[in-house]
């Protein structure tokens, strides 16, 4: 059997990432710029759309779902501890949810730190969902 383009495509994003992190010393931006780039390893959410927006003044993306109940949504935080991480990191995986919930879901794209410390995540998710 040979290798699927699936197989040469994860094996490629591995090396990649393997890369960059094999570097001593990784700043804060190459970081962040791996942390992204682990949603090219998670497939994309048939049926899922998606739309960037402004949740009065923060950063936001939704994943709306064919056939979304317009009643009701999910407010998705990122992970990465306020450190790392953007709602681009969480776009595929907040699709999925989003679909499985037969729901909109809005991904926050909170300010990070060290640049902006806590509680300024906190004020983002409070804005965004107000």
């Amino acid at each position: 059997m040979g290798i699927s383009q699936q197989q040469r495509e994860f094996a490629e994003f591995q090396a990649c990432t393997s890369a960059k992190s094999g570097v001593p010393g990784l700043d804060l931006a190459v970081v962040r710029d791996i942390i992204d780039s682990y949603q090219r390893a998670s497939t994309e959410p048939e049926g899922v759309g998606y739309a960037e927006v402004d949740a009065g003044g923060v950063p936001a993306l939704w994943a709306i779902p064919e056939g979304a109940d317009p009643s009701k949504a999910l407010l998705h935080f990122h992970f990465g501890g306020s450190v790392t991480a953007s709602m681009y990191s969480d776009r595929k995986a907040a699709g999925h949810i989003a679909k499985a919930a037969g729901v909109r879901s809005l991904v926050v794209d909170f300010r990070l730190a060290p640049e902006h410390p806590y509680p300024a995540q906190l004020d983002d998710a409070e804005t965004a969902y107000r």
